[in-house]
């Protein structure tokens, strides 16, 4: 199951990811253009549908890691680069994917995976942007999209390789899934080889364009080639070569445009921000689950230490922080991210969410509330914030003040698990059965769990302890999720 999940991710970005890494230098400093982003006859909401079934299966997988602080991270630094890039009509989703290896790719829809290797291996956030702006080139350049349309035919085909390949993990038969999967790759990649060249180097183009303009340090996409390269190096005629080469091999062309571009490019001043180094930590810890992992952390960053500083040495001791709570130390854990706060002051959202939370669990719950919302109220759109100010209010039983909190804040859509999750959990506490039972079917809907959420409506409108606008919006929900299911079992014939 997980060989075939995580596999469905690289075949849908293999196509427009590989290259013949034979071919002679092309046009050199003038890119190429696949022509207009708008070429595809496959429309964005369809590519974008697709991306959300693709996602469900993502987010059950156990690489797929729920993290807030990462998520929230991600997707600053992501929309960074949108807003520097081309005009897009995509709602982009940047997570991360609990994997050591070093690489990141694009699902339809706008939504673009991180690898914790990545960032661990990033040695500056121009790097870790530079890589993020060309996977958002892939999409806003519709070569997802392209390569779906032109597939058709073997598209069904593909897929059909797939399906045999999860069928086969679900039954235990690992090596069978394997092979499957491998043939499924082997034919994608065949049928692109000659159209993926040009995409690759159209996302170089359009991913160094963002990061220019966005403010990095346009040297970042030259590094970051420049040392893949040499581990390239280091493992050819190896078969564990990185996972990055393998999904985007490198050429001599491609490291020689980064290079040129890095040359015509004005100097750039950029200073990497203290969340880069904060994340980078986190992730450093979180990509173990296992004690020694975090144990291996934790001497990792004592080392550091000895010659750290400025944000390298915050970053050190909020990793020895989140090491300490997964080790249930939470003493050390307050203790370091207490010297974090020193170092840092308290303009860190992501050290000041951790302290509000150890303060909490120290035992002084109004003071940790005090600090969640004060942190909240300085950073009202931030979801890291707002999610850790709910959390505390549900475990102090302030269950009120969660509903009022979330009906009037702006961080997080009423479109996301976290936030029906947490209203029907304040509204169970309650005692109002109907609102509960609708929120969490709503939860369920939005995890593509269609027939559980019908299940809930359900459950509300016996209950029957809402108003009258409650129950009419009950009812016509359900009457759509009976349509929807009918709808997709046709589909399924």
């Amino acid at each position: 199951m997980f060989i075939a999940k995580k596999t469905l991710a690289y075949l849908l970005s293999a196509a427009l990811l590989l290259e013949p890494v034979s071919e002679s230098l092309a046009q050199g400093y003038n890119l190429p253009s696949l022509g207009a982003a708008g070429g595809a006859s496959l429309s964005i909401l369809e590519e974008r549908q697709l991306g959300e079934h693709i996602m469900q299966e993502v987010r059950s997988d156990p690489t797929y890691l729920s993290d807030p602080e990462t998520t929230e991270y991600l997707n600053r630094l992501g929309y960074k680069l949108v807003s520097a890039g081309p005009s897009s009509s995509y709602n982009y989703e940047f997570f991360p994917i609990r994997d050591p290896s070093i690489n990141a790719f694009a699902l339809p829809g706008g939504f673009i995976a991180v690898h914790t290797g990545l960032v661990k291996a990033a040695s500056s956030e121009s790097e870790l942007a530079s890589v993020i702006g060309h996977e958002v080139g892939h999409v806003q350049q519709r070569h997802v999209a392209r390569m779906i349309e032109n597939q058709k035919g073997s598209l069904a085909m593909t897929l059909g390789s797939l399906l045999v390949a999860i069928l086969a993990a679900r039954a235990g038969s690992g090596d069978g899934a394997a092979a499957a999967v491998v043939g499924a790759q082997a034919a994608m990649a065949q049928n692109y080889l000659s159209f993926s060249r040009d995409a690759e180097r159209e996302a170089d183009r359009v991913g160094y364009q963002s990061l220019v303009k966005a403010g990095f340090d346009p040297r970042g996409m030259e590094e970051f080639f420049k040392r893949l390269d040499f581990s390239n190096r280091a493992y050819e005629g190896a078969h564990a070569a990185p996972a990055y080469l393998r999904t985007h091999p490198m050429t001599v062309e491609r490291i020689s445009d980064a290079q040129n571009r890095s040359r015509l490019a004005k100097k750039s001043n950029y200073k990497d921000s203290l969340d880069f180094y904060l994340i980078r930590a986190r992730l450093r810890v979180l990509e173990s689950s296992r004690y020694q992992g975090w144990a291996d952390a934790v001497s990792y960053f004592k080392e550091e230490l000895k010659t750290a500083h400025g944000y390298a040495a915050i970053g050190a001791h909020y990793g020895l922080a989140v090491a300490a709570l997964k080790m249930k130390n939470p003493t050390e854990a307050l203790k370091q991210v207490e010297i974090c706060r020193q170092m840092a002051g308290s303009r860190s959202v992501i050290i000041n969410k951790l302290y509000s939370e150890l303060v909490f669990n120290s035992g002084s719950r109004e003071k940790g509330l005090q600090l969640a919302k004060q942190a909240f109220d300085q950073s009202p759109l931030s979801r890291l914030l707002l999610l850790n100010y709910a959390d505390l209010l549900l475990r102090s039983k302030k269950y009120e003040q969660v509903v009022s909190l979330l009906r009037k804040q702006h961080a997080l859509s009423k479109l996301t698990v976290p936030y029906q999750s947490i209203l029907g959990q304040a509204y169970e506490a309650l005692g109002k059965k109907s609102l509960s039972h609708q929120a969490i079917g709503e939860m369920y809907a939005l995890q593509g769990y269609k027939e559980g959420a019908i299940q809930q409506f359900m459950m509300a409108q016996k209950a029957n302890d809402g108003d009258f606008y409650t129950m009419s919006e009950i009812d016509a929900r359900l009457r759509q999720l009976r349509l929807d299911v009918e709808l997709d079992k046709k589909f399924e014939k």
